[in-house]
């Protein structure tokens, strides 16, 4: 669903990211993937209304969610930005967790309305454009993320031909999704062969890859194809490729350069379609690594880079009514505070955090909501500096400039502005 409340201006070059709003989900149905988002130009009013999902009529936005107030939060245009104000609302409203009478807004601050979670975003022109047109797709889910839609829109450039690609994201954050994206919208009409390059002793990377003859080694009792071979029309993927020992990393180069793989024990090469998708969360690029240099090179056709979910959670909707569906669960809520907690965490081991956490508060919940009880002790909150002494230091040497402090404590400034307000420290005393 997409809606929109800009103008189309005539010069696009010219304009500044354009503010949007993303609705994300509502705490009280997690399983409810009716995710939107809208575009802002002018002060957006938001409230409960008789509506069986978000609606934007005007300048007012209706939310069915009986927790809202009918004239809940003013989404108010000052300067360049949006300040968010309550209007006296029941049950209140908070950005990043946080209660909050006026705040302005900053790129991926959450917003809670009643038990309905938005996302303000600031995105450049283009891919505001593309993200009020449609939705788009990445595996299973919606995405509702600039970045993972201009990820899906590259994908479907590069997929057609046989350029090497290489992905870079953290654990668990969906290489095997891009991959498998990557392979459906190619075209080609061989398997996809999935190698996991973390899982294979050293001894037998080189038999797995380029396939054995039969005694060519000590246990070699028949003859086996390797998985290049295997995937010769469709695609090999290379998960955790960082791990290739300097063998087969030499040999992979030349089956690269040649299009030709010789088995081990093998006199005679044989020649292969190969279209090879590398993955890796280390970074290759490094000069302390290990990894060939003119590999890297090979394999880097194309980069991927996926965001990782904390810089995603406009899919926190999508991605969670999908992996409660997919677990078998048929009905799920969950409690402000475990929603905060939860939501706004860090999420360092990505969507595989996410769909563990949410499948076993599920289970222990049973017919009610997650409670936060339910979640895993210290799993998703960041970890403050150790002391109200380390923020004042970082905001002194950046002279109060948050975004700067966040670098330096290696973190989002949202983050930072919420350990402001947990210390009462004073902004404007750094910035004097």
């Amino acid at each position: 669903m997409t809606g929109t409340l800009a103008e189309t201006a005539p010069d696009r070059e010219a304009r500044p990211p354009r503010p949007l709003l993303v609705y994300v989900l509502n705490y009280d149905d997690l399983l409810r993937d009716d995710g939107a988002v809208f575009g802002l130009d002018r002060t957006l009013s938001i409230g409960r209304g008789e509506v069986d999902r978000v609606t934007l009529r005007g300048s007012q936005l209706a939310i069915p969610d009986p927790r809202a107030s009918s004239e809940h939060v003013r989404l108010e245009r000052r300067g360049g930005g949006f300040v968010v104000v309550d209007l006296g609302s029941r049950n209140g409203t908070r950005v990043n967790g946080q209660p909050a009478q006026s705040h302005r807004l900053l790129d991926r601050d959450l917003i809670e309305i009643g038990r309905s979670l938005f996302v303000y975003r600031e995105v450049a022109d283009e891919l505001a454009d593309a993200m009020l047109a449609r939705d788009h797709r990445l595996g299973p889910t919606v995405t509702r993320s600039p970045e993972t839609i201009a990820l899906v829109r590259d994908l479907d450039r590069i997929a057609p031909t046989k350029e090497p690609v290489l992905v870079l994201a953290e654990t668990g954050a969906g290489k095997e999704i891009v991959c498998g994206e990557l392979h459906a919208r190619s075209g080609r009409r061989g398997p996809l062969r999935a190698v996991d390059c973390g899982a294979i002793p050293e001894s037998l990377f080189e038999s797995t890859l380029f396939g054995h003859r039969k005694g060519a080694f000590t246990g070699a009792a028949e003859t086996r194809t390797g998985e290049i071979v295997r995937s010769s029309g469709g695609t090999l993927f290379l998960d955790e490729v960082g791990n290739l020992p300097a063998s087969a990393q030499a040999k992979l180069l030349r089956v690269l350069e040649t299009a030709e793989v010789t088995p081990v024990g093998g006199d005679r090469p044989r020649r292969v379609d190969l279209r090879c998708v590398a993955a890796t969360n280390a970074d290759l690029f490094a000069t302390a690594t290990a990894f060939r240099e003119d590999l890297v090179r090979r394999l880097a056709g194309w980069i991927a880079r996926i965001p990782p979910l904390r810089e995603r959670r406009e899919d926190l909707g999508a991605l969670s009514a999908h992996l409660l569906r997919d677990a078998g669960v048929s009905r799920a809520s969950i409690r402000p505070e475990a929603a905060r907690a939860l939501f706004t965490g860090r999420f360092p081991g990505n969507i595989r955090e996410l769909r563990a956490v949410l499948r076993s508060a599920a289970l222990l919940a049973g017919d009610g909501p997650i409670e936060l009880s339910h979640l895993p002790p210290g799993e998703v909150e960041a970890a403050p500096p150790s002391d109200r002494d380390a923020l004042a230091a970082a905001l002194t040497a950046a002279r109060g400039n948050v975004s700067a402090a966040a670098r330096s404590l290696g973190t989002h400034p949202r983050q930072v502005y919420r350990w402001v307000d947990k210390y009462g420290l004073d902004l404007e005393h750094y910035r004097s």
